[in-house]
């Protein structure tokens, strides 16, 4: 009986990890398909005012919601797990409360906020349905994730990945609104999914008020809200200088940039997901050293699926868009090698949640946004605008490197093998650099990548057994 429990206790976190990484890809991989499309149908300056409003959209959604969908929602969880439906009902009516006061105040002062946003009433008022619609799914998806209930975190996923783009298309081939279809469809689509899902977050305890819920809640969040600030800043403060200064047809094209760059997300998201609830319970049983070994292997995996897409970028490139997207390429590089110390400093970050030191935790992401915001608003403006792809991987990597070392003061430990992990992503710079010399010369990009495709395999097998373990 013992050996069956402990079976059943090994397979489902593992069912559970890999539903959430393949769910993650599948919603992605809609979603990256949708730029095809939108390209054509739209022009580089229609097409960037989605970027636009996805940039404002990040911000804001801190702003608004306190990030009380977080890693807070997921110690939350572990702190109350005897009392977690009235934990989650609690965390909702503060959420509630505080976004109802964050919406009168934009209504009273939209004027200001549309000059300094570039947007109208009209778009921020969708976004705000739109925030409200993702933090009720996000509520509902991060109990089910720490419970392992993978199909329901695979269904939401797929229902808004495959709904947004069907009726955002459905909106540019029907009406005068091209450039706002796309917005339109996210908003319809993930209402209709929140609905229900508000019901099945309050069913079980409608009790929205909760002293004490309330008061562990801002206490862990509220100094972490520089966090989450800083982190939407790091990608997004680019976008917004390369908006203003450049105009929307240079942010169009660079978004296309981000949407290949970024394509790795698909699996790294996913990770993360799966990750943070195991993070937790790692740490609490003291078993840092295998947090680090498999954040090695991990990060091994990645920078050889990162070599791989960036082989076949041009090619990528030429497909999804037309000629007029086509310089993008060169941003694609530096935004795809980002990607690893973004994942990096995610698991690091869903780790230190534990110990509730939520000012230290939230410093390098202070110091990083800080680095990013000079770079962009100093030097992007006599540059070229794809140049702020270099500034978006130079400020993840310094992210990652802090984070190290606040994890390493939170807990005693390296949560990292440092030389190993430098190693291995200064070598994945160099090969990336190798790869981009010849991005007009397919076949020899082929052979560059064939003898990374073993390693590959060999690496993929070691995450499987370690999952299963």
């Amino acid at each position: 009986m013992e050996a069956t429990k402990r079976q059943i206790g090994i397979r489902v976190p593992a069912k559970a990890s890999l539903w959430y990484i393949a769910s993650s890809m599948i919603a992605r991989s809609v979603g990256a398909l949708g730029t095809p499309i939108f390209t054509r149908l739209l022009t580089p300056e229609e097409y960037g005012l989605f970027p636009l409003y996805n940039t404002w959209l990040g911000v804001v959604t801190v702003i608004g919601t306190l990030e009380l969908t977080g890693g807070v929602i997921y110690r939350g969880l572990q702190k109350y797990k005897e009392n977690s439906d009235e934990f989650l009902s609690g965390a909702f009516g503060l959420y509630l409360t505080f976004y109802t006061l964050f919406c009168s105040l934009y209504f009273a002062f939209n004027g200001f906020i549309n000059r300094i946003t570039g947007l109208s009433t009209f778009i921020t008022s969708l976004m705000l349905v739109q925030i409200f619609a993702n933090t009720v799914i996000a509520f509902y998806t991060a109990k089910a994730r720490y419970e392992y209930r993978y199909k329901s975190v695979a269904l939401l996923s797929l229902l808004s990945s495959l709904g947004i783009p069907f009726v955002s298309v459905l909106f540019i081939l029907g009406s005068d609104l091209r450039s706002e279809a796309r917005i339109i469809g996210s908003c319809i689509t993930l209402g209709l999914i929140a609905i229900p899902t508000l019901y099945l977050i309050l069913k079980p305890s409608r009790r929205i008020f909760d002293k004490d819920v309330w008061g562990f809640l801002l206490r862990f969040n509220l100094p972490l809200l520089p966090h989450y600030l800083s982190m939407s800043l790091i990608l997004r403060v680019g976008e917004i200088t390369v908006g203003r200064v450049f105009g929307t047809e240079a942010l169009g094209i660079y978004s296309v940039a981000l949407s290949v760059g970024m394509s790795l997300t698909i699996i790294t998201n996913g990770i993360i997901s799966a990750l943070s609830p195991w993070l937790l319970r790692r740490i609490a049983a003291r078993e840092v050293e295998r947090i680090r070994d498999f954040l090695l292997v991990l990060t091994k995996a990645l920078c050889i699926g990162c070599l791989v897409i960036l082989a076949f970028a041009p090619e990528v490139i030429r497909i999804i868009t037309p000629p007029d997207f086509h310089s993008a390429l060169p941003a694609v590089y530096p935004l795809e090698l980002s990607v690893i110390p973004m994942f990096l400093s995610g698991a690091l970050v869903s780790g230190e949640m534990y110990y509730e030191r939520s000012g230290i935790s939230a410093l390098p992401s202070v110091i990083s946004a800080a680095l990013s915001v000079l770079l962009s608003f100093l030097i992007l403006p006599r540059v070229d605008y794809r140049f702020v792809s270099v500034f978006v991987l130079l400020s993840y990597a310094l992210l990652a490197f802090l984070n190290t070392l606040t994890f390493k003061k939170l807990s005693g430990e390296n949560p990292l093998h440092t030389r190993s992990t430098l190693t291995v992503f200064a070598l994945t710079i160099g090969y990336a650099a190798l790869i981009f010399l010849f991005r007009d010369v397919f076949l020899s990009r082929v052979v560059l990548i064939l003898p990374l495709l073993p390693l590959g395999f060999i690496l993929g097998r070691q995450i499987w057994q370690r999952i299963r373990e």
